[in-house]
Parts: structure tokens; C-alpha cells; sequence
């Protein structure tokens, strides 16, 4: 992927940004927040900067676990992925990102269902 889309919403400043008001959601979502319990959010927010940042076209590099494994053990449900991306699509909503950058950057993370979602629906 080209560095266009990760330069159209805004480069670092504005990843930053979405990340903060992303996970500022799921923290207050009842049912997404238990998965953080016992979590370094400061150190999670750095790597989720780090990787959507690469995953959306910067030079940035992500070196942290891959999905599979960074998730394992949480029992993430389809559910739960779901209302995460809806509370992504929120913030970038509330930044004024474009519908058509929203679809390109739900279609570079939607692959990833399969290697965070580990949990059944209760």
C-alpha cells in the first residue's frame, strides 16, 4: 500500500489522536472494557499507534506481536470485534475523515477478524 491513505487522515498526529479516542470508547463500553483488565494502556496505545500507522501506509514499523498472539487468551467474540470497529468508525466519524477513507481503512483491518477473535459468544 502506497503511503496516500495513512497521509489523507492526517499522518502521526492524527493516528494518535484516533487511537486515544478509540480505545477512550472501548474502555467505557461495558462489555469490550474486561478485555483490557491488568493492561498497560499507555504501552498498548503506543502499539496500536505503531501498527495501524504501518498497517495504513507510513514507514513506521511495527514490532510488536502479531495479532494471533497478542490476543490469545482474551476470548475476543465476533461481537466484541464488531463494536470495536464500530466505535472506530465513531472516532474517525467525529475527526471529519472522509466515508470513502473509512471504507479503505475497515478494509485493511477486517482481515484481521480471524486472528483476534478467539472467544465464543456467551
Amino acid at each position: 500500500m502506497d503511503q496516500a491513505l495513512y497521509d489523507h487522515l492526517g499522518g502521526r498526529d492524527a493516528i494518535t489522536a484516533v487511537v486515544g479516542g478509540l480505545y477512550s470508547r472501548l474502555l467505557d463500553d461495558e462489555e469490550i472494557a474486561p478485555a483490557f483488565a491488568g493492561i498497560d494502556m499507555t504501552r498498548l496505545r503506543h502499539h496500536m499507534t505503531l501498527f495501524l500507522s504501518a498497517a495504513l501506509g507510513s514507514e513506521a514499523v511495527y514490532a510488536g506481536r502479531d495479532m494471533a498472539t497478542a490476543h490469545a487468551g482474551l476470548q475476543i467474540t465476533d461481537e466484541m470485534f464488531d463494536r470495536t470497529v464500530a466505535h472506530l468508525v465513531a472516532v474517525l466519524e467525529s475527526v471529519h475523515v472522509a466515508p470513502e477513507l473509512i471504507a479503505q481503512v475497515l478494509a485493511t483491518i477486517a482481515p484481521l477478524r480471524s486472528e483476534i477473535v478467539h472467544g465464543a459468544a456467551v
